[in-house]
């Protein structure tokens, strides 16, 4: 007689992580669909700049053209502070903010994840605005200082990768999924304002913008799927269940 064949053995974290945990799918979801959006954005600037009834130049000049048509004194100071919802010093605060709870929460892994977001985002943002290279558009502000590479945003990609990881961390802490929900939904809104600021400024194309959001947003979720692997179910969520359950 013939034995039965032994079954593989699968690490139970990896088993558990795969079809259990709805948020890793998420997470993998959002990741391939940023990286899709960021690649081909990259193939319409690069590849298929003037081609179509639209290329990526057409694009980038109707987007400009129609925010900049509102430009006037005020608004433009007002525009010129949201911007900064996306600087360096801005999410440093909210860094700080967020290295407060995760230290107070104890949460040794959530610190190291916050960390490699974090600082793997700046470096990124830097990295893939030095291997493209691109000029800076025509309409720039003359008194607004940035640095020379162009595409993709690394203002855009800062605010994505952190306002996402920011909200992975109210979320993970938050007892009530409707407030997980907002708190991805507000870390959107506030990727999209930086965006439409720094196309009404000059200091970025709309592709630019684009792909610096597709980028930092599919880095951040990138990271939070790896550290998914290793988490436990937080205090609140297991809470949440436990609610739903009864």
């Amino acid at each position: 007689m013939t034995k039965a064949a032994q079954p593989v053995e699968v690490p139970r974290k990896l088993l558990a992580g795969l079809p259990g945990s709805p948020r890793l799918w998420l997470f993998l979801t959002a990741v391939c669909l940023c990286a899709f959006a960021f690649f081909a954005t990259v193939g319409f600037v690069y590849h298929d700049a003037h081609e179509g009834p639209m290329g990526a130049t057409d694009f980038d000049q109707a987007v400009a053209g129609f925010l900049q048509q509102y430009r006037s004194p005020g608004l433009t100071g007002r525009v010129f502070e949201m911007s900064a919802l996306g600087s360096a010093p801005v999410l440093a605060v909210m860094a700080l903010l967020a290295y407060s709870v995760v230290l107070r929460a104890r949460d040794r892994l959530g610190f190291v994840h916050l960390t490699v977001a974090l600082v793997g985002g700046a470096i990124w943002a830097r990295v893939l605005q030095h291997m493209f290279e691109r000029a800076r558009p025509e309409e720039l502000l003359p008194w607004l200082v940035v640095t020379k590479g162009s595409f993709p945003s690394a203002h855009c990609f800062g605010a994505a990768s952190a306002y996402a990881t920011f909200a992975f961390f109210y979320a993970r802490y938050a007892a009530r999924l409707s407030a997980e929900i907002a708190a991805y939904v507000f870390a959107g809104v506030l990727v999209t304002i930086v965006g439409i600021t720094r196309i009404y400024l000059g200091a970025h194309h709309a592709t630019d913008v684009l792909a610096g959001t597709a980028a930092g947003t599919a880095w951040a979720f990138f990271v939070a799927a790896i550290f998914t692997f290793w988490y436990e179910p937080s205090p609140a969520r297991t809470m949440r269940v436990g609610a739903v359950s009864h």
